[in-house]
Order: C-alpha cells, then structure tokens, then sequence
C-alpha cells in the first residue's frame, strides 16, 4: 500500500517551509499533490525544485469544490509505482474530512493506499486568527501539530497557545518549532497510536472541554470491558452523529485480555488493534472528539460496555 501523509495548516503558518524541508532532508521517491485556491498555484512555485514527481491542483479548494480531481489523481496513481509516498499539501482553509474520505469511503483506494499521518503547521503568533472552522477542523484532526514560530511569542502566549490547542485535541502531540524545526521525524508514521500517544492518553482524566461548538470528551472506567460490546458503542456513537464526530482515540482493558486495546475512529471510519506490549493501567480512556456532542449519552453507552452491565 502507498503511504499517504496529509500537510494541512492556516495561510502564513509555515506548509510550505515544512514541505521545503521535508524534500530537503527524505531520501524516499515522493509525489507531491499542491492544491491551491487560486488559478495560478504561488505555493507550487515556492516548493523547491528536487527530483520529486508534483501534481498540481489549482482554482478550487480540494475538499470541496475540487475533491472530485483528488479522487480521479488517486485512481490514476494506483497503478503507479514511480514513488515511495504521496504527501497532500492542501489550502489553508481546508476542511481534512473529505480528504480522507477520498481514499477510505472508495474500495478500490482503500486497498492501494495507507493514510499515515495527519500533520498540522500552527502559527504560534496568530492561533486567535486560525480559530475558524476550516481551522478548529485542521487541529482537530491532527495526530502531530507543529506549534510554529514559538520564537515571536512569550512565555505566556505560548502556555496559553498549548491550552487552546490542547481544549480542541487533548489526544494530539504538539512539537514546539521555530521554522517548522524542532525534535521530529519528517516522515513519522503517526495516524497509528505510538508510545508517546499511549502515554497521553493515559495521563488524560475525565473530562471535557470545548472551543465555540467543538467538545473534546474524556471519559474513563476502571471496571473491564467486553470487546464486542466496545466495537458496537463505537459504530452506534459515529452512526448516530454523523459527521460531528471527527476523532476517537481510546486504550481499552477488555476483560480477560492482558495487552491494551486500541480504537481510533476519524470521521465515520473506524479501526482497533491489540498494542504490543501488556497493559499496565487498570484504566479504560475514550477521548471523543467533535460537535454536538452529549457528554451524558457517550457516559451511558460506555457503561453498557462493563463487564457487570
């Protein structure tokens, strides 16, 4: 399967410096697919030239009015094996939903192609002016967020900076950059939980929070949980809201399972798998993430989960 990395962030947040870098420093073969709102592509031109395929998307915003031209660029790059990797470096307003509804709602590209990371550039200096919708989406549904140009900003602000990000996506690792460098791995596998995101969510407590009408909702239960009954809460919560739900990420105990069970869902689509190594916490975390959100009604359906319901 084709890995797949998603570069979304606000006009002026630093894409394409990281795009820049990450042709710079990656020996692997990428194909790089620019969208750009007006017809002729200024981020195309700002991209460094390297030995790199590119694709250029231009005159409509990729998760709508073009999302159609995603779907057909895709089809035409299954039967190709000229690269190592696809990176989607999409417009600052950008809405990721539809984008990676492209490759997992179709079939045929959901066998040739792997979504593995979902990578959000911050402006440390303007997150006021980025908390628009197609913004609050952005960091919503990033694994990995580059809090960048940490060096315009003071000590205050940039606590202040984690806070709101955190109130949006308490689960996702936040890189402080200056550049769009700092300690990371360009090409990082993360849409998979890693250790790191293991242990935050492990640290979380219940709770929520929330900034203008998106919730992040934690709940935990130390009682174990029955398998079957987990997938089925899961696929009833994300049938029920639709398209309000933008991200789960849960550390389950099942009963009679020593290793962690791990359920991520973006959107509508959902996955779970049994970590590597034995459980230590007697602790199950869900993390909801999306709008409309009934803290009371998830609350409920996650008891029913227990083993004694």
């Amino acid at each position: 399967m084709i890995p797949v990395q998603l570069v979304t962030g606000f006009l002026g947040a630093g894409k394409t410096t990281y795009m820049n870098r990450l042709l710079e420093a990656t020996d692997e073969r990428l194909l790089v697919i620019v969208n750009e709102l007006g017809s002729v592509n200024i981020d195309e031109q700002l991209i460094v030239k390297m030995d790199q395929e590119q694709i250029e998307l231009s005159n409509g915003c990729i998760c709508c009015s073009i999302q159609s031209d995603l779907s057909k660029t895709f089809y035409q790059l299954a039967s190709k094996n000229t690269f190592d990797r696809i990176v989607i470096e999409t417009t600052g307003v950008a809405d990721p939903a539809p984008i990676i509804q492209t490759i997992y709602y179709d079939d045929y590209l959901r066998t040739r192609f792997k979504l593995t990371a979902i990578l959000t550039v911050v402006d440390a200096s303007q997150l006021d002016r980025e908390l628009f919708i197609e913004g609050i989406h952005q960091i919503a549904y990033a694994d990995v967020i580059l809090l960048n140009k940490v060096d315009l900003v003071d000590a205050d602000a940039l606590e202040q900076a984690h806070e709101r990000i955190n109130a949006l996506n308490p689960t996702v690792r936040v890189i402080e950059t200056v550049q769009t460098v700092g300690d990371y791995d360009l090409t990082e596998n993360t849409f998979q939980l890693s250790r790191v995101d293991e242990q935050l969510l492990g640290q979380l407590t219940a709770g929520h929070s929330s900034v203008s009408s998106l919730r992040a909702i934690t709940l935990t239960t130390d009682v174990p949980l029955k398998r079957e009954r987990v997938t089925q809460y899961v696929r009833e919560v994300l049938m029920h809201y639709e398209d309000d739900v933008y991200r789960l990420k849960a550390i389950v105990r099942l009963d009679g399972e020593t290793s962690k069970f791990v359920v991520q869902a973006t959107n509508q689509l959902m996955g779970a798998t049994f970590a590597n190594e034995p459980s230590d916490d007697s602790r199950s975390v869900f993390v909801w993430i999306g709008k409309n959100l009934d803290r009371d009604a998830l609350t409920r359906g996650l008891q029913a989960c227990e083993v004694n319901a």
